[in-house]
């Protein structure tokens, strides 16, 4: 017979389980609480030193908070301000650490669309270079004039350095605006090779998610809101991109229906969206549920202000919140021009470069030392001893300035 004690264990444990959620990586009631001593990081421009919350109970979170949570996660999605540089070094630290600890961690963009993944295959495989890359992609002023190859390119590089994947995770805006414009009808009508560029929303609309929709469409509009059509079309839109880039993902890490060229299944995948996308449970984090509702997805979102708390406008935001403080974090450094594209220094006839020595800034010339004296030859007088070098003289008195007044005994 089972004793009552440890019956009455099983069911507590069983009762805990059942309330953890798939969206909370801290709601574990087994975990230790948070340690008192933890503080919040003062240093604006470091990702691992941002402050950052619970987004549930505002709980001050530090770096090793966010590595447990990745370690808990399958889907870990960041929504970014699309010109917060901030944000994109968040991205940049979660990627690296992600996938140094777990081998087969995808990457997945919003700024990249499916008809475009043949050729970001191309560029992790070393056929083509950067600048193709983005023009092809068009890319290369995706969130601002130059800003692909100092926010965007790395975390490609970072994937490709490890020979990891990067999924082009967006529906082309060519179906996009045919979903605003002609409904979905339309893109169910279409050839199986053009759907497959695309999928159609599963989930069941949340009010809440419609009326933060039109809230955000309705703030350009002044006194006048947009018309109802108009925005129940552009939230068909949307609703387009959040449900590609879910079943972009679930794909992802799905072996039996992994993506053409017979790719393995991820053991994680890292989504950067804007997050609207996924702030609040947004449409991206409902159509993941919808195609798999046991994803253990993780939401970080980076709001561009300052905090020393959790703002009470972005409790329920995201799992962990993190503030950039409203600074501007210096960019990476671009990427240098390939060889081939440089021209030739001057002094050069037939485009070979000049070894050039560095300039050196701010240093004074080096003063010219005296040769060394060398042992006499044979037939040589020696030389004379050498004069001691004279006492320095007073200095100058600098120009301009009146002489000093001489000294009496």
């Amino acid at each position: 017979m089972v004793p009552a004690l440890a019956v009455a264990f099983v069911l507590s444990a069983l009762t805990g389980l059942s309330a953890c959620s798939t969206r909370d990586p801290f709601g574990n009631p087994f975990e230790d609480p948070k340690p008192g001593w933890a503080t919040v990081p003062t240093d604006p421009f470091a990702p691992r030193g941002l402050p950052m919350f619970d987004g549930t109970r505002g709980t001050v979170l530090t770096w090793f908070d966010v590595s447990q949570a990745i370690a808990w996660a399958d889907v870990i999605v960041i929504g970014e301000q699309h010109d917060d540089a901030v944000a994109h070094s968040v991205q940049r630290a979660v990627v690296e650490e992600t996938m140094a600890r777990f081998p087969r961690t995808a990457v997945a963009l919003e700024m990249l669309e499916r008809n475009e993944q043949a050729d970001v295959d191309a560029y992790l495989r070393g056929e083509i270079d950067v600048d193709v890359f983005m023009e092809r992609t068009g890319s290369r002023h995706w969130a601002g004039k130059d800003t692909w190859v100092v926010w965007y390119q790395p975390v490609i590089d970072a994937a490709k350095e490890r020979g990891e994947r990067v999924i082009a995770a967006n529906a082309p805006r060519q179906f996009v605006r045919q979903a605003r414009l002609e409904g979905y009808d339309a893109l169910r009508a279409l050839p199986a090779e053009q759907r497959a560029l695309f999928a159609l929303p599963r989930r069941t609309q949340k009010p809440a998610t419609f009326a933060r929709f039109c809230e955000v469409m309705g703030a350009g509009h002044g006194d006048d809101p947009p018309p109802e059509e108009g925005l129940l079309a552009g939230f068909r839109s949307q609703s387009v991109w959040d449900a590609t880039m879910a079943d972009s993902i679930v794909r992802a890490r799905d072996s039996g229906i992994s993506q053409p060229g017979g790719a393995p299944s991820a053991r994680k995948v890292i989504h950067l969206v804007g997050q609207f996308h996924s702030d609040f449970e947004g449409g991206l984090i409902e159509e993941l549920s919808a195609r798999d509702g046991g994803l253990r997805i993780l939401v970080i979102s980076v709001q561009r202000r300052e905090s020393r708390t959790l703002d009470e406008a972005d409790r329920g935001r995201a799992a962990i919140v993190m503030y950039s403080g409203g600074v501007t974090a210096p960019s990476p450094a671009p990427r240098p021009e390939p060889e081939w594209a440089q021209p030739a220094p001057e002094g050069s006839s037939d485009g070979t470069p000049t070894p050039q020595m560095p300039a050196t800034i701010g240093l004074p010339p080096m003063p010219e030392l005296p040769a060394l004296p060398r042992a006499p030859g044979p037939g040589e007088t020696p030389p004379a001893p050498m004069e001691p070098a004279p006492a320095p003289s007073e200095p100058s008195p600098a120009q301009g300035e009146p002489a000093p007044a001489p000294t009496t005994a």
